[in-house]
């Protein structure tokens, strides 16, 4: 069975020293694995200080689900780092190792690129999931 008819699972298989791409496990390097890191703690950030400004204001309940969006960004970077896997540029057919084996590029292959956009739409879809899941919380602390 080759690796294109393999099913992904959204595990880590990228190996640590891993610096080159392949299609559905690894698309960026050390540089822009960096970024997705830092993104994920920006987005952590404004959730955070949301919910304060929130309560601090008494604001009504409700305007605590706007922590959603920036609780998605969070996820989705922390996701994306944590998988060396940026879905932004899966959808876009690219990879970049810069900073790692400085190796950026075009994916042409179509196959490739379906088994890109699988594992995007998946990291998409755990990070709403995640992000849903913590503004319940948020905003069931905010109701009692």
């Amino acid at each position: 069975m080759n690796s294109f008819s393999e099913p992904i699972r959204l595990v880590r298989t990228a190996t640590p020293g891993q610096d080159s791409y392949r299609p559905g496990v690894c698309n960026i390097g050390k540089n822009e694995i960096r970024k997705r890191y830092a993104i994920g703690f920006v987005g952590l950030t404004i959730a955070g200080i949301l919910a304060y400004v929130i309560a601090q204001f008494s604001l009504p309940i409700w305007s605590l689900l706007v922590c959603f969006f920036p609780l998605f960004l969070g996820a989705e970077g922390f996701l994306q780092g944590y998988f060396k896997f940026c879905a932004g540029f899966a959808a876009r057919s690219i990879f970049d190792f810069s900073g790692s084996s400085n190796e950026k590029g075009k994916v042409t292959d179509k196959e490739a690129h379906n088994l890109d956009l699988r594992k995007a739409m998946r990291i998409h879809l755990y990070s709403s999931v995640m992000a849903a899941m913590v503004t319940t919380i948020i905003y069931l602390a905010g109701a009692v």
